[in-house]
């Protein structure tokens, strides 16, 4: 009677000696694998070990071998070759397999990088960059917790916000490269082991800068070079967790890292601005636009939004917005500051909005095909001495000031939609086809 591990082992030397026929005499016709949450059958196998293993020059070491009570044998491995590009990762990583085996042949074989014998949570994670189809790398299972580091606290998470930071993790286009898998989430509301309940400061960098922390060169977010917050748990630093003010609930302080901290920013900091001065927001029914109107009509402003259909134009004015127009549309007069989040479709009538002296503030490039090329008029913008500046998130203690105003002014987020973690999907797809209205929340 041949081994219970032959036939993974006849897998493991057609992974070594680049022999596809080899790897694929392992499996029984009907096999079935599951790589990394994603299910392969017949010639999806074959295109699987090809390409995605030979033709990334794999190699294994096999570290640990067994067949457990449950009569599957487990095998764990050090993978290596060249997943650089398509991954992030340039050093061997650990990989696991499981495999059901009948008659010498693997029937089931389930493979990926979480270690069965270490915690799990049920999470949502990127499996890989997908430029192209963001959606197609999107994944819903089990991780590892990450290892607690000193410094760190860890979170049990209550509710985190989706936001288009997250499609960019999906499609690999960041500041920095991306070691997939990568959980998502870049901000959230959660529980400590202390009782504490707290926001999480979405931003990190490095310990030694001073200043302008959104200017450190190191700097970055969740789900970029740390694990993202969009699981049951989460281990961040403790500088990021910001114990919640009183009344401030969950699912409003999960939404206020990254859409409304960078609106905080790109309204109180960067603007300039002063009650009775009017705005325009370029949008009207997304995350930080719905965010800009909120603010902005709290705090005096004079708030104006475009919408490219009547719903929206609808919705910014139950927020608060005293006009609303069409893209594009010849306003009434010049504004003293637009904040603009769209980038490449409505820069131009940004800049031809603004009053001499004013402000365009960009947060975003999420105009389709999410160009980062413009052309702009820069002697319309030098005679009229126009200030053109851009956020990324903010400073920790705009954050903190973020949440003492939403506080006080008694501001309720807008959320337009509240999904459970199993279904973060949907919101995900919202926000990539421009479907969103406000905030979409992940509640555990």
């Amino acid at each position: 009677m041949a081994s219970p591990h032959a036939s993974v082992n006849r897998f493991l030397e057609g992974i070594n000696t680049a022999n596809l026929e080899v790897m694929l005499s392992a499996f029984s016709s009907d096999a079935e694998v599951i790589d990394d949450g994603k299910s392969f059958t017949g010639d999806a196998i074959t295109a699987l070990c090809n390409h995605g293993i030979i033709g990334h020059q794999g190699r294994v070491k096999v570290l640990d071998q067994a067949v457990h009570d449950d009569g599957k044998t487990h095998t764990h491995v050090m993978m290596d070759g060249d997943f650089g590009k398509e991954f992030g990762i340039h050093e061997p990583f650990d990989l696991f397999l499981l495999a059901t085996v009948k008659n010498d042949k693997i029937t089931h074989l389930n493979m990926g990088d979480v270690d069965p014998k270490k915690p799990t949570v049920r999470a949502v994670y990127a499996s890989v960059a997908s430029p192209q189809d963001p959606l197609s790398s999107i994944r819903i299972g089990q991780r590892n917790i990450p290892e607690p580091k000193e410094g760190w606290v860890r979170v049990k998470m209550q509710a985190v916000g989706l936001n288009f930071h997250d499609i960019f993790t999906l499609r690999g286009m960041l500041m920095h490269e991306i070691r997939y898998p990568m959980i998502l989430g870049n901000e959230g509301a959660g529980i400590l082991e202390d009782g504490t309940e707290i926001a999480i400061y979405p931003t990190m960098g490095d310990p030694d800068w001073k200043g302008n922390e959104t200017i450190d060169p190191k700097r970055h977010v969740f789900g970029e070079l740390v694990q993202g917050n969009l699981a049951e748990y989460a281990m961040i630093p403790k500088r990021n967790a910001v114990p919640r003010p009183k009344g401030l609930d969950a699912r409003s302080a999960s939404v206020m890292g990254i859409a409304w901290l960078t609106a905080y920013r790109m309204m109180f900091t960067q603007a300039n601005l002063r009650a009775g001065q009017t705005v325009l927001v370029q949008g009207s029914s997304g995350g930080v636009t719905t965010a800009l109107i909120q603010m902005g009509s709290a705090a005096g402003f004079r708030v104006w939004a475009t919408g490219r259909t009547k719903a929206k134009r609808d919705l910014a004015s139950s927020l608060g917005a005293e006009g609303t127009f069409e893209p594009g549309a010849k306003l009434p007069y010049l504004v003293d500051a637009v904040f603009d989040t769209s980038g490449a479709s409505t820069m131009s009538h940004s800049l031809a909005s603004v009053k001499p002296g004013g402000t365009v503030v960009s947060c975003g490039i999420h105009s389709e095909g999410a160009s980062t090329n413009i052309t702009i008029n820069l002697m319309h913008l030098l005679v009229n001495q126009i200030t053109l500046t851009g956020v990324y998130t903010g400073t920790r203690e705009e954050f903190i000031n973020l949440l003492d105003f939403v506080t006080t002014t008694g501001i309720k987020p807008y959320i337009g939609k509240v999904l459970p973690l199993e279904n973060a999907d949907e919101g995900l797809k919202d926000i990539w086809e421009g479907k969103t209205n406000g905030k979409i929340v992940i509640e555990m």
